[in-house]
């Protein structure tokens, strides 16, 4: 009967916690309500909670309840991505912030935190939605508040927290017409779900799990790499425990112009007296020679890029994907003499390629099956020199990882909401590095405001949308949020919908086509519709873009 936890328990409970989320998340990922392929919300709330695992794992004190609290908190948020990452990572937040603050907690203490995580959920979101993980975490919050308030024993109360917690979930439907309609549960509020009981499997005392059992079920990141020799070949990681204490700000600025030396993807993280270190470089030895000037190695990784580089490569032509650390696609190299630096988030090389043109700095790789991470648009932000920086997340499900990586920086930020790769092409028209940051957001959504954009996939499997059944295999064709048309003849069912745009007065078409798209067939709706109205302009670009063989934005 155990009536307090302390630090180490709440680490091992997380850690099961994580593995549990792992066995099941592809289980979480098929949970979709549109039948189209983006269903990664197991990935992304995974990608969040091995981060802190990781960094719960470099806490040399393990029951140290504040620092373990902290490590948790900020490896979820680094690691958070799309909607359902950052969300729980801010759940988690407020339960830390309860615990944080004791040595050792009990069942009241856990209520304060539910409590807490609750409002910080609620806070996270503009515009909060039921039937969704923010259900969750308040009906649980009030569950355990009413029927668990006298409760001491934190065997029988987390046995209580998994058993309401599945039944919300089972809920979820009645709160959300689109679960109805599709027939399944809230996602996230079921990876959450998965994410206690692995908890409370480790407070039963099944503990058994190592975090590199985890890191092997680590969501796949799909990615264009070009075909070109990378500039450096090792991506180096150290933890470095100083001796000298804490860390002078005159020593982590040495540091930086040494390594600012040596090579790129420089991140330092100071934490007390340990340095958490990443850059590639050509010389791993000399930045290892460096550190140990200074104190002790506590933890090495080296990777060399250059092999990981070639057997990517060699997967892409063999049409399978392959996993890397990190996604950056493209960076501009002409970032000198500009008042706003420019962030933007692409699916594919091609479409990188056009927002470099258009002025962009740092290309995050990302899009609806991949979102990048709070940590991935904070290391961007880092490396554009410029203070003001504008972010363009192309996908309603990046908005609120950038918003976190927002609150990461002291730099001016300007995120445009921008829900389609489109809009995004479409914004950096109306920008103007000499206008302000009210100015610019004037300019740059109006132009986002002139477009129409269509986004044409594919059903991943039978569903009814609005009335409409959907076959597997057939393509969508969706005009914003609304599916427009459906079939097996996507050339023909497009010039359609765009037959009707031209009709209503849209003139200028833009058509990025990606995998699964034929050339041939593009070419001849372009040819029919042009032969038909003389008085519309169209373009054709390759995006290289996964599981949308079409982008349209009509103007």
């Amino acid at each position: 009967m155990p009536k307090f936890l302390y630090a180490k328990d709440l680490y091992l409970a997380l850690k099961k916690g994580a593995a549990e989320l792992a066995k099941n998340k592809d289980e979480i990922n098929a949970l979709n309500v549109f039948p189209v392929p983006d269903g990664d919300t197991g990935n992304n709330m995974l990608a969040g909670m091995l981060e802190a695992c990781k960094s719960m794992d470099e806490v040399e004190d393990k029951n140290d309840m504040k620092s373990m609290m902290e490590s948790l908190r900020r490896g979820l948020l680094l690691g958070a991505r799309g909607n359902s990452g950052v969300i729980l990572s801010q759940i988690f937040r407020g339960i830390t912030e309860i615990l944080e603050k004791k040595k050792r907690i009990n069942t009241q203490d856990f209520i304060k935190a539910l409590q807490n995580a609750k409002d910080r959920a609620y806070n996270a979101v503009m515009k909060p939605v039921e039937g969704t993980m923010l259900t969750l975490i308040r009906r649980l919050s009030e569950k355990m508040e009413e029927s668990m308030s006298e409760e001491k024993d934190f065997l029988v109360f987390f046995d209580a927290i998994v058993k309401y917690s599945f039944e919300i979930v089972e809920e979820t439907p009645k709160y959300l017409k689109k679960l109805r309609d599709s027939n399944v549960v809230d996602a996230g509020a079921k990876g959450l779900a998965y994410i206690l009981k692995g908890m409370n499997d480790a407070l039963h005392g099944d503990i058994e799990v190592e975090l590199e059992e985890l890191e092997s079920a680590t969501p796949e990141q799909i990615t264009e790499i070009a075909y070109e020799e990378l500039t450096y070949q090792y991506c180096t990681e150290a933890i470095v425990k100083f001796q000298k204490q804490p860390i002078q700000k005159k020593t982590l600025e040495e540091i930086r112009s040494f390594l600012e030396g040596l090579g790129d993807s420089i991140v330092l993280v100071n934490q007390d007296d340990i340095l958490k270190t990443h850059i590639h470089t050509n010389h791993p030895g000399l930045v290892f020679e460096k550190f140990l000037e200074h104190g002790e190695l506590i933890k090495t990784k080296i990777d060399n890029m250059k092999s990981q580089h070639e057997h990517i490569i060699e997967k892409q032509k063999e049409g399978k994907t392959a996993d890397i650390e990190q996604a950056k696609v493209a960076v501009n190299n002409n970032l000198n003499n500009k008042n706003w630096g420019v962030i933007a988030v692409s699916p594919g090389k091609g479409i990188s390629d056009i927002f470099i043109s258009l002025g962009v700095d740092q290309v995050i790789f990302g899009g609806q099956t991949t979102n990048p991470s709070v940590k991935d648009i904070s290391d961007a932000i880092n490396k554009v020199p410029q203070k003001k920086v504008i972010i363009l997340p192309n996908n309603p499900n990046i908005i609120l990882a950038a918003e976190k990586a927002a609150e990461l920086t002291d730099k001016e930020i300007l995120i445009l909401p921008t829900k389609h790769i489109q809009e995004g092409i479409s914004a950096l028209l109306g920008f103007d590095d000499n206008m302000d940051k009210e100015e610019l957001k004037e300019s740059m959504m109006g132009y986002v405001k002139s477009i129409v954009p269509i986004e044409v996939t594919y059903a991943v499997r039978d569903s009814t949308i609005k009335g409409e059944k959907i076959k597997k295999g057939e393509y969508l064709i969706f005009l914003g949020k609304e599916l427009k048309a459906h079939g097996k003849n996507v050339y023909k069912e497009t010039e359609k919908v765009l037959e009707e745009l031209i009709k209503k007065g849209y003139e200028i078409i833009t058509i990025i086509y990606g995998e699964g798209a034929k050339k041939e067939k593009i070419d001849q709706l372009v040819k029919n519709l042009t032969q038909k109205y003389a008085n519309i302009e169209i373009e054709i670009h390759n995006g290289g873009q996964r599981h949308y063989p079409l982008l349209i934005s009509v103007e």
